[in-house]
């Protein structure tokens, strides 16, 4: 059994000249398109890449301005102003004269807190407290002691005091 000689016949020659011929269009064309795909998502790929770099810069920017405000806003916490009212003022029925000389001498016993961070200010609460109430303050001819009921600190502390005759 012999397989017949098609390989000379002109039709068959012109049959797999075509089908190379297709192949090698067909390769082409397909090469073709991948380079277009290709250079398409090459182009994409590097404007993304340089949004990315862009946003990344304005991500670091936003991020260092954010920490320095942070550390501005830290220094700015400190105790700007020192503020005391008293309880029992009306029933003990003081002047206002009185009033205003005990306030002016307890806020003097406290500016060493002023300007100092709220932190500071925190950890000698105890020291500032033991300081009002230890200290006996002339007012005219009397003499008048504070009894601290309540501190409120932040940029502002607000004391709260009991106003005490002293017998001494």
């Amino acid at each position: 059994m012999r397989v017949p000689p098609f390989y000379e016949r002109p039709t068959v020659k012109r049959f797999f000249a075509g089908m190379i011929l297709g192949v090698i269009i067909g390769w082409f064309f397909f090469i073709y398109q991948y380079g277009q795909v290709y250079e398409g998502l090459v182009f994409r790929i590097s404007e993304q890449q340089a949004i990315i770099n862009e946003l990344q810069d304005d991500i670091d920017l936003l991020r260092s301005e954010q920490s320095r405000l942070n550390e501005e806003n830290q220094k700015k916490l400190t105790v700007q102003e020192i503020d005391i009212q008293f309880s029992n003022d009306r029933r003990l029925r003081l002047n206002q004269l009185t009033l205003l000389d005990l306030k002016q001498q307890a806020l003097n016993e406290l500016q060493y807190i002023k300007r100092k961070d709220i932190e500071t200010v925190s950890n000698m609460n105890d020291l500032m407290i033991s300081n009002l109430e230890n200290k006996v303050f002339r007012a005219g001819d009397k003499r008048y002691q504070l009894e601290v009921e309540h501190v409120h600190l932040y940029t502002t502390v607000r004391i709260i005091v009991k106003i005490i005759p002293s017998n001494s």
